[in-house]
């Protein structure tokens, strides 16, 4: 009988801890309103100001709470700027428990757990926490409350934050005189949590994002409150709570809001890549790119345009972002390196992309963090301002070491700013970039060929009329016959650009949102590297002669084809040695083999100035050799 009732026991005790029920004293999820407040109870203090929430928050989704136990000069702070301590739910900690009085002329008392106490203002200064009690009163701000302790001459005293800036530092609360409507940034407001003694559940979010679990939040909450406010979030990033009311221990999964994100990124590097331009410097005329050539990290001076006007080395300029904003991101440069931390110091630098995870995660940041620059003149400067970030490398703490470069013009590597400006952001923007067209004026059109490492389209606000052709050999009539690609160029296929109106360039951007799809026949290969002169021989390539015929052509002279151009294959041509294009009946006229001119080539005057269009009879440098134009 005393085995059963000992096994009885065991199992009651069994059942009794089972959903993780626990008894213990933790904050409630839910501010409790100043009227309900309780003479004796205690209760944790959040607190709200411009100060210390992000630009734009409106409902102070981003306020602290305020600690007694961590002190500034003797007065009590709110937590850190970039804190994600939200105790709404949570266990009680040491140091942010409050005990309430309300006096009998509803003023209230603020007791911390040391007995001391939030003090009468000293002529509307100070705040230093003392063994005399200071009585408050409320003045209603909707959902919020400021509190003043009287007046000082004809001016009210308010509670505020003082000290440091909204850069990372607590902040103080201390007392000021302002006059009876209050605007001012440091006022502060303020919501009360109290402390509940009894049974809490955990309740645990999953983050998600596309699906995939990213992040993970634990709270615990009293039966039959309603799910807590989702925390724990990164910059740009924002959840909603579940419906429902809490009815024991449970896990949800929670998809993350990232529609504000300042840039598109990739869970896996096996996704499909979103290539960008990483810029530094918000202001259009000073921005400079990130690349990773072998000499700089940003391009020399600034670009306005930011692209790269060298087509040969694009994938310098091309940039993603893999991974997700709790753990960090992978920045990822096309050409096959990575931005690494550097080996001293909290710099960066580049590396091969397979370098070890630890080195290459970088913490995104915004808000707050970007102080207000003064050097924007853009007209959409509030939008610019909302898609810019700084970066952290996810091992370095939580100091001022925000990735950057110094301002001058003979940049060549990434540091460490030490201060949260202008200096120290990125903008991650889609490429569009400039592709020149060969052109003169005894040309009836402008030509070019392409292919690029990654799916492209004509930019639709600036197409100059020109069009994008897929080539197909004719052995009939001898000629490459063009087709028309309508939509997205799919990475590394190779294309001709026409433009009956004699366009000089054509801009094109990466990232096409539609899928693209394969060119059905075409036999123009693409080529994203370089092909040296010793290797065309079994390959015709694109030129214009002296006689202004314009075909594919074996290559003459000694330059090797540049990267990012296509060629057409000997293979397929029966031993044709010169091919002219038929678009839809107009045929490009050919002539006996003779040196093809470089693709895509500048020509400049006798002076060095460049020139879009040449004159008859006019003499002229193209690919380094004099010519007559005809």
């Amino acid at each position: 009988m005393k085995k059963t009732i000992t096994l009885l026991g065991m199992l009651l005790a069994f059942f009794a801890t089972a959903g993780a029920q626990t008894a213990t004293k933790y904050y409630s999820p839910t501010a409790t309103p100043y009227a309900d407040l309780v003479s004796g109870k205690s209760y944790a203090i959040l607190v709200a100001a411009d100060k210390n929430c992000e630009d734009g928050d409106a409902n102070y989704t981003t306020a602290k709470f305020l600690s007694w136990a961590t002190k500034d000069n003797g007065m009590a702070t709110t937590d850190a700027y970039t804190s994600t301590n939200d105790l709404r739910g949570k266990e009680e900690q040491n140091g942010y428990t409050w005990v309430v009085t309300v006096n009998s002329n509803s003023t209230i008392t603020l007791k911390t757990g040391d007995n001391t106490y939030v003090p009468a203002s000293s002529n509307g200064q100070g705040g230093v926490l003392s063994a005399t009690a200071g009585e408050l009163t409320r003045v209603d701000k909707g959902d919020w409350c400021l509190l003043t302790n009287g007046t000082s001459g004809s001016q009210t005293c308010y509670l505020t934050l003082g000290g440091g800036k909204r850069n990372g530092s607590r902040n103080k609360l201390e007392y000021w005189h302002y006059d009876a409507n209050p605007t001012n940034g440091e006022i502060a407001k303020f919501k009360f949590f109290e402390v509940l003694d009894g049974t809490s559940y955990d309740v645990t979010y999953n983050y998600t994002i596309n699906g995939t679990k990213v992040g993970t939040y634990s709270v615990k909450a009293a039966p039959g409150m309603v799910y807590p406010a989702p925390g724990n979030l990164p910059y740009f990033v924002t959840a909603t709570a579940p419906e429902g009311t809490v009815t024991g221990t449970t896990t949800k999964d929670i998809a993350v809001d990232i529609s504000n994100y300042p840039f598109k990124f990739s869970l896996n590097e096996s996704d499909t890549p979103e290539w960008g331009y990483l810029t530094v410097n918000m202001s259009t005329a000073d921005r400079r790119l990130l690349t990773n050539n072998t000499t700089s990290i940003l391009r020399s001076v600034p670009n306005a345009q930011y692209q790269n006007s060298t087509l040969n080395g694009i994938k310098d300029d091309l940039w993603r972002m893999v991974g997700d904003p709790f753990k960090g991101f992978k920045i990822m440069n096309k050409s096959g390196k990575c931005l690494v931390k550097a080996a001293s110091g909290n710099g960066a630098t580049y590396t091969d992309a397979s370098d070890t995870e630890s080195n290459n995660l970088w913490k995104v940041y915004g808000g707050d963090i970007i102080e207000t620059p003064n050097n924007i003149t853009d007209a959409n400067k509030t939008d610019i301002m909302a898609k810019a970030f700084v970066l952290r490398h996810s091992t370095v703490g939580e100091g001022d070491n925000y990735l950057t470069t110094s301002n001058n013009d003979k940049v060549t590597s990434l540091g460490t700013w030490q201060k949260k400006s202008n200096g120290a952001c990125f903008l991650f923007l889609e490429p569009e970039f400039t592709v020149n067209l060969n052109t003169n004026d005894n040309l009836v059109a402008s030509f070019a060929t392409l292919a690029l490492p990654f799916d492209f389209k004509v930019v639709s606000s600036n197409t100059n009329d020109a069009k994008l052709y897929s080539g197909a050999y004719n052995a009939t009539t001898r000629t490459l016959d063009m087709t028309a690609v309508e939509g997205v160029v799919p990475a590394s296929a190779g294309v001709v650009i026409k433009s009956d109106s004699k366009a000089t360039s054509i801009v094109l951007t990466a990232n096409a949102k539609s899928t693209a799809t394969a060119l059905t026949g075409n036999q123009l290969v693409g080529t994203t590297e370089e092909i040296a002169f010793s290797e065309l021989t079994d390959k015709l390539v694109f030129g214009v002669t002296t006689q202004n015929h314009v075909g594919f052509y074996a290559a003459g002279g000694s330059a090797a084809l540049p990267a990012n151009r296509a060629y057409l294959p000997t293979s397929v041509l029966g031993g044709v040695k010169a091919v002219a294009m038929n678009f839809g009946g107009d045929v490009t006229g050919i002539n006996a083999v003779v040196k093809a001119d470089k693709a895509n080539a500048a020509i400049y005057d006798l002076t060095g100035r460049r020139v879009t269009r040449t004159v008859k009879g006019g003499l002229y440098i193209q690919n380094g050799s004099k010519f007559v134009a005809r």
